[in-house]
């Protein structure tokens, strides 16, 4: 299955300027994602496709950076204490 995705796939090479490479390198870095990855989505996001992946990189971006913030723990708990859960499953 991994070798379908590279015969439906094509190799581009392209050259950019030594900032703009740095920051993709620093976005892809703050991702946790290959330069390659990043650079797919923005390039497919740029051209009017992935929509639905940008929302998802976009939560997962803010999710990374709460995570951590006490005023995030103690939100979820208020929610938690303050939520009906009866019927749920």
């Amino acid at each position: 299955m991994a070798g379908d995705a590279h015969e439906r796939s094509e190799v581009l090479t392209i050259r950019v300027p030594r900032e703009l490479g740095q920051r993709l390198a620093r976005e892809a870095r703050r991702q946790r994602r290959s330069r390659s990855a990043v650079a797919r989505d923005l390039l497919a996001g740029s051209l009017g496709e992935g929509m639905e992946r940008d929302l998802q990189s976009e939560a997962r971006r803010q999710s990374l950076l709460v995570r951590d913030r006490k005023s995030e723990t103690d939100t979820l708990k208020i929610v938690s204490d303050l939520a009906d859960l009866r019927g749920w499953k």
